[in-house]
């Protein structure tokens, strides 16, 4: 069996090899789709938001059409892609957003995809919090202020800086993250609201929070923290309808996806002074434009789309990955995104075969 290992600026392919020796007596191809990370920051930001087929082939498809496995991180896997490697059977990505495959395509192909819940969790969660805090206590203004030379003390939010304690924060989205947001906010004092359809509502009461609709939360909430999937369905799924809704002293938290967000509503808004202030990890374009209107506003917080970069995220996603390789081969519960295919039977001839071929001798028989 022949697994291709490809990574990239962000996770290299040698480290989902070295992960991959978990797996057994595979013959291991170490890749790297794109090394520069400027570079991938844009390409893979393109892919999230035009899918996988607006990139070419990775080489590494062409040059081993025989690999049954590929893991990887940012890599596109497209239609095209799929079409180059005849023998691929099992897709795996170390996150949780598979934008970056064509899920209909792998379905029609009977290509099971494999991607790792809650690998950043912990990163964006702390990261959404900070940024309560950055956006609301004026803290990189300041620091931005003394850097230059002055000692600020005046600031748009001046009026009404608030502590967090008794506030009302609603997060939208109530997965992994939003779960550890709500976790974490506990220790404030805060009260929370939960907007999330797909959640069973006593989910959210036994962390301390009320499920509520999407415009109770926004009209009620003190700071509102993004942390729902992108899909056709939820972009834009903060417009100007609810932006409209918001408290006048309120923050709005993006960590998620740019697209859940109306920039040119949120803008106007800011700009208006309709809403406090937002802080921002992801655009509609990264790097942020020369000249874009957020950079000229004093109410914002914006960071360059590191809330799930820390050194645990990076390290263990190969590993974490690999792992639900090893689920699914040996019958276990596995992180399958199209679970349809499970019940093929070429699907399920393959699973055997390599179970067997990989000493997982726990589907033997199944």
């Amino acid at each position: 069996m022949k697994v291709i290992c490809i990574g990239d600026a962000m996770i290299p392919g040698a480290d989902f090899t070295k992960a991959a020796e978990a797996l057994g007596p595979a013959e291991r191809v170490t890749a790297d789709w794109e090394t520069d990370w400027p570079r991938l920051q844009h390409r893979r930001l393109v892919v999230e938001q035009q899918g996988p087929g607006v990139e070419p082939v990775p080489e590494a498809f062409r040059a081993h059409p025989d690999a049954e496995m590929v893991l990887g991180l940012f890599c596109p896997f497209s239609a095209e892609g799929m079409d180059a490697l005849p023998n691929l059977r099992l897709i795996g990505v170390a996150r949780a957003g598979t934008e970056n495959v064509d899920l209909a395509a792998a379905t029609a192909r009977d290509i099971v995809v494999l991607n790792v819940l809650g690998r950043n969790a912990e990163a964006v969660s702390d990261f959404a919090v900070g940024l309560m805090l950055a956006e609301a206590r004026n803290i990189g203004r300041a620091h931005a202020a003394i850097k230059s030379g002055q000692w600020r003390k005046q600031f748009p939010n001046s009026a009404f800086v608030p502590e967090l304690r008794g506030k009302t924060v609603g997060i939208v989205g109530f997965g992994h993250i939003g779960r550890l947001v709500a976790k974490k906010l506990s220790g404030f004092g805060v009260n929370l609201l939960v907007f999330d359809p797909w959640v069973n509502p006593a989910d959210v009461e036994a962390l301390g929070a009320r499920p509520v609709d999407k415009a109770t939360l926004f009209s009620e909430a003190d700071f509102i923290t993004l942390h729902a999937r992108l899909t056709p369905e939820s972009r834009h799924l903060v417009g100007r309808e609810e932006i409209a809704r918001m408290k006048p002293t309120a923050i709005l938290v993006n960590t998620a996806r740019s697209g859940l967000v109306d920039t040119d509503a949120l803008v106007e808004a800011l700009q208006e002074g309709r809403i406090a202030g937002a802080a921002l990890d992801v655009f509609d374009v990264e790097p942020i434009p020369e000249g874009h209107p957020l950079l000229a506003l004093d109410n914002v917080t914006l960071t360059s789309h590191i809330a799930g970069t820390t050194r645990e995220a990076l390290t263990r996603s190969p590993e974490l990955l690999v792992n639900e390789v090893v689920n699914l081969l040996e019958g276990r519960k596995a992180a399958v995104k199209n679970p349809e295919v499970l019940e093929r039977p070429k699907v399920q001839a393959w699973l055997r075969e390599a179970a067997a071929a990989l000493g997982r001798g726990a589907r033997d028989g199944q």
